[in-house]
């Protein structure tokens, strides 16, 4: 460690000690991670009496968290309401990284499947990964989870999407228990299905009743729960969902039962936490529209479209194979790539989100060089048309040249220190002690696992170095091109498309202008005997496009029969400069929302010197972005039927008489959140700012980082941009876009506040400082919820920034507001 890190870290402890006196008496925390289970939907079952006894029909939470506990019904998701985001949110207490429950790499076609277990399980037993994905990625960012606040020996984390390790105990002994004790019982049971779902949460609540009482040097349990999320997705009736409630209860009245017998009791706390909402609503089914279909019609541009999920899964007469990394549906209708879809895919596709998808769209200048590519080797041109191609060709190289070049000479300096990295590791590696007895004590067992992240670290990393390359050697060969000495018959186009790659990410002008394939009469000349761009290619909008799909026969009268809501796009701040007000400057890119041509709004945000954010809505209409980068635009007075819809919207907390003026103003986000936030929309302004915004990875005292340190984390900052999609879409109420099988009873990943209010509760014993029978109006997010237990825990003061431990374990400064109403202050 330099002097310099030292000197920071010794300035921190006095900073902290001098400030510890907000420190309450928590000292052991229980957290209860339920996925899908909104406040709201709680709050209503709690409050319900049941007939015969009079209590409430879900008495342990009434119990622990209404009357000794402490509630913030108004607890929301911060970016869109999607597991893989939002628990990352909740388990780091940082800006989202993670921004789908499935993420690709537009140069090198890598899948970051975050939900998928069976890869996860498999890698396990071989001894090729430690830690679920989203661990690993967050692990490459040097971002650490809020279990590693805690050692290794004083912890017990269950399986999760943010998976830290595994025990194969809890899953050989919830194996075991899965099995009723009779033969006929276990064939009946066979018969019906197992419920394997459970198999792991069961064990799991054994596990921590246990310990919570033999072994109590553990400071840290969680108990991670799906049930509610998959039964409402496929039932959209509260019998079934209430079934679901009334078992959480028990496993929150198990849980309470045992800290009250443990040694600890008085300074433990027991935590009720989801990462989202649900849209579901009794005699309404969610309906689902296929965007893969639409994509791969003529109409759609006739694309070969790769998911990370097989569709209309119901329907398939094969099972399916966990394993299989991509998943391509072929075009019948491609323009220009018939018979391709292997090496050549065009769009990436993730509609595990249900209310949205993101689309990677390959781009388009790409496509124009590949069609260009086959019309020279077709050898079928006129000489005139031959020379106007291959200067068109040319010139989109030319285009792209300085930027191609200094991506390959970035990259290359990245994948250097990345290189010397790996070289290092495999030096240390065969020193490390890889394997554990099954007797191995905790502190073995962590040393082991740790060791083992190194090697899954480094296989990661040598995997990503030889992908780049391959992507890299393809953009030298265009460099290297030459006009005077090209001949297209000699070159091959593999080796100048890369397979599987999307390219540079698409502009607005070009996702509005986008080429498909070459038009129905083929290349043209226009006067000048210049290759004529407008004629010769055919292109899509796909904003139009997507606004323009409706159904014809809707049986639903709730639903709309157009089921995209809007469109979300990051336009470049510059861009955008000319046409705003000098009163709208920003810093930072707006977001385009696209409702239809006429109604459309860009979220403005900028950021002073302090770091405090700050919002504006503009209502425009008629955006449009020209060849040279320019946005043009018209403002429009405030009215209904905008996006978001907070203009009419009556839980909108802003007199109507006001609400032009204070739309058309600049707000802080704790403005806009107490604003909107019962709204049908509720925090959606911060939600897709958080979504689209490119959020910085924190290295804290950057002096302290070596040469290849800084560039390992460019590259993985890198890494991130390449996962951002060139289009989000957002779903119509009740509209839902998962081919899998559209989910009939419910689903989340929208900004609307059923599916973003998500649940808060907290309770201790006497020594914690929790208040009880609490309940806190004010509203939070989830990036409020890491600080706020690590507060209460005395390990950051009351500025959130972390002890001098936590520090050296690569904990910053955390972002998000503590919910003083908890901590005290």
């Amino acid at each position: 460690m330099c002097f310099r890190s030292k000197a920071f870290i010794t300035v921190l402890a006095v900073i902290f000690i001098t400030g510890s006196a907000f420190s309450q008496g928590v000292k052991r925390v229980v957290v209860i991670k339920i996925d899908g289970l909104p406040g709201y939907y709680v709050d209503r079952f709690a409050k319900e009496r049941d007939n015969n006894t009079g209590r409430s029909v879900l008495p342990w939470i009434e119990e622990v968290f209404y009357k000794k506990g402490t509630r913030v019904p108004n607890f929301y998701t911060r970016g869109m309401s999607l597991s893989g985001p939002s628990w990352g949110q909740l388990d780091t207490g940082q800006h989202l990284q993670i921004k789908g429950n499935v993420e690709y790499d537009r140069y090198t076609l890598h899948a970051y499947d975050y939900l998928n277990f069976f890869p996860y399980y498999k890698d396990y037993g071989l001894s090729k990964k430690v830690d679920m994905p989203a661990a690993e990625v967050m692990d490459q960012l040097k971002i650490p989870l809020l279990c590693d606040a805690f050692p290794f020996d004083n912890r017990y984390t269950s399986p999760q999407l943010y998976q830290r390790g595994n025990d194969w105990d809890l899953l050989a002994s919830g194996f075991v228990k899965l099995y009723p004790g009779s033969t006929a019982d276990f064939l009946d049971e066979w018969t019906l299905g197992l419920n394997f779902r459970s198999m792991t949460a069961d064990q799991a609540v054994r596990d921590i009743t246990g310990k919570l009482v033999k072994r109590p040097e553990i400071d840290y349990f969680d108990y991670y729960d799906t049930a509610f999320d998959h039964v409402s997705h496929h039932n959209n009736d509260d019998a079934s969902r209430l079934v679901e409630l009334k078992k959480l209860d028990r496993v929150i009245g198990t849980i309470w039962v045992a800290i009250q017998a443990s040694s600890r009791a008085d300074e433990t706390a027991l935590v009720l936490v989801s990462d989202h909402g649900f849209n579901s609503r009794e005699k309404v089914n969610s309906q689902g529209f296929n965007l893969v279909r639409l994509l791969t019609s003529a109409a759609g541009g006739g694309h070969h479209v790769i998911t990370k999920r097989r569709l209309m899964l119901d329907y398939d007469l094969k099972g399916p194979y966990p394993l299989t990394p991509l998943i391509r549906t072929a075009s019948d209708e491609s323009y220009y790539l018939k018979g391709r879809s292997g090496p050549y895919p065009t769009v990436l596709l993730d509609f595990d989100g249900n209310e949205r998808s993101s689309v990677h769209l390959r781009n388009s200048d790409l496509n124009v060089m590949h069609i260009l590519l086959q019309q020279l080797q077709a050898n079928k041109l006129s000489a005139s048309l031959k020379a106007a191609a291959a200067d068109t060709l040319f010139e989109i190289i030319g285009k792209y040249a300085k930027n191609w070049q200094k991506t390959v000479d970035q990259m290359d300096e990245e994948l250097g220190a990345l290189h010397r990295w790996i070289e290092a590791q495999q030096k240390i590696l065969p020193t490390l002690r890889m394997k554990t007895n099954y007797d191995s004590s905790p502190s073995l067992r962590g040393l082991t696992e740790k060791n083992r992240r190194l090697a899954a670290l480094t296989n990661i990393a040598v995997e990503t170095e030889t992908d780049y390359r391959k992507y890299l050697s393809t953009l030298r060969n265009l460099l290297n091109l030459r006009r005077e000495t090209f001949d297209a018959r000699a070159v091959k186009i593999e080796g100048l498309i890369a397979a599987g790659a999307m390219g540079e990410a698409n502009t607005l002008y070009q996702l509005q202008n986008y080429v498909v394939g070459p038009s129905a009469g083929g290349l043209t000349l226009d006067a000048a005997m210049r290759l004529d761009l407008d004629k010769s290619f055919t292109r899509v909008n796909y904003f139009e496009l997507l606004h323009n799909q409706k159904v014809r026969n809707n049986v639903q009268p709730e639903l709309s029969n157009r089921p995209i809501d809007f469109v979300a796009v990051r336009v470049p701040a510059a861009s955008v400069s000319e046409s705003l007000m000098s009163d709208a400057a920003v810093n930072e890119d707006p977001i385009w929302l696209y409702a239809d041509e006429d109604k459309q709004a860009l979220i403005l945000s900028r950021t002073d010197k302090s770091g405090g954010q700050s919002y504006r809505y503009l209502p425009v209409s008629g955006l449009r972005e020209v060849a040279d980068g320019r946005v043009t635009f018209q403002i429009r007075e405030w009215s209904n039927g905008f996006p978001l819809k907070y203009f009419e919207d009556r839980q909108f907390a802003v007199p109507v008489s006001e609400r032009a003026m204070w739309l058309g103003d600049w707000h802080t986000e704790i403005e806009w959140l107490r604003a909107t936030h019962k709204t049908t929309y509720s925090n959606a302004i911060i939600g897709l700012n958080e979504q689209l915004d490119r959020h910085p990875l924190l290295n804290g005292d950057d002096s302290a980082l070596s040469t290849d340190e800084k560039l390992i984390a460019r590259l993985r900052q890198r890494q991130r941009h390449l996962t951002e999609a060139d289009m989000l879409i957002l779903a119509n109420d009740h509209w839902n876009f998962d081919v899998r099988g559209f989910n009939p009873g419910g689903n989340h990943g929208s900004y609307f506040r059923v599916s973003t209010n998500s649940t808060f509760m907290i309770a201790g014993g006497a020594k914690t400082g929790i208040p009880r029978g609490k309940n806190i109006e004010e509203p939070y997010d989830s990036m409020s919820f890491a600080p706020t237990i690590l507060r209460l825990m005395g390990k950051v003061d009351d500025e959130n920034r972390p002890v001098p431990e936590l520090y050296r374990s690569g904990f910053r400064k955390f972002p998000g507001r503590v919910v003083k109403e908890i901590t005290g202050k």
